[in-house]
């Protein structure tokens, strides 16, 4: 199945689309893992209902314990790991004087 969604124009789409897309996918994984929406929902330790709201996109918002329950029983929770990459440290994450790096910042402003 064709990607609608790529890195560049993921921007143009609003939440709710997202999220249909989301639970689009979840269906997609449960047919490939061969599991009725019965047994995802037993082997989760959700309710059938919950599946079938988001397999059918009625949901409005999907909790991230249950996209980790799902992803986990169906075997590719090792994806997770792609929704907030690993970054390089920021520059500003050092103090300029001293080289070392800082701890948090002052939300106070220095007077002049």
């Amino acid at each position: 199945m064709n990607n609608p969604f790529n890195s560049y124009m993921i921007y143009d789409f609003s939440d709710e689309d997202i999220i249909k897309e989301l639970c689009k996918k979840v269906k997609q994984v449960r047919l490939s893992c061969c599991f009725s929406q019965k047994e995802l929902a037993e082997k989760c330790g959700l309710s059938i209902i919950t599946i079938k709201r988001i397999e059918s996109g009625v949901v409005e918002d999907i909790t991230l314990g249950t996209l980790l329950k799902i992803m986990r029983i169906s075997g590719i929770l090792e994806n997770i790991v792609e929704l907030i990459p690993d970054l390089p440290e920021s520059p500003y994450l050092v103090n300029p004087r001293t080289g070392k790096k800082i701890q948090r910042f002052n939300s106070k402003r220095k007077s002049l």
